[in-house]
C-alpha cells in the first residue's frame, strides 16, 4: 500500500499508463477476431477453465459451489438456525432430522 503522496501519484500514473494501452489494443484484436473468424473456443482452452458444481441449494433454487463469500441467502438461513448440511446438495428439503 503506498504511504506517501508521490508513491499514490505513481501508482495511479501507472494505472492510466495500462489503461490507455488497453485502450489501444482493443479495436485490435477486435479487427483480428472479425479478419479470421475467430471463436471463444480458438482463443481460450476449454479446459482451463473451472466448472464448478453446486455443493449447497435450498428450496428456491439458490447455489452456492462453497468458494468465495457465502451468499446472502445461506448467511441469513445461518442466522435462522439452519445448518450447512441442511443445504448440501444431497439434502431433502421439506425433510425434519431425525
Amino acid at each position: 500500500m503506498p504511504k506517501t503522496l508521490a508513491q499514490m501519484k505513481k501508482r495511479l500514473e501507472d494505472a492510466m499508463t495500462e489503461a490507455t494501452e488497453a485502450e489501444a489494443i482493443i479495436p485490435l484484436i477486435k479487427q483480428a477476431i472479425a479478419r479470421f473468424g475467430l471463436e471463444p473456443d480458438d482463443l481460450f482452452d476449454g479446459d482451463s477453465s473451472e466448472t464448478t458444481t453446486a455443493l449447497y441449494r435450498d428450496a428456491h433454487g439458490n447455489t452456492w459451489g462453497g468458494r468465495g463469500r457465502r451468499p446472502t441467502w445461506l448467511n441469513e438461513a445461518l442466522a435462522s438456525g439452519k445448518t450447512l448440511e441442511d443445504f448440501q446438495s444431497g439434502a431433502r428439503w421439506g425433510s425434519k432430522p431425525k
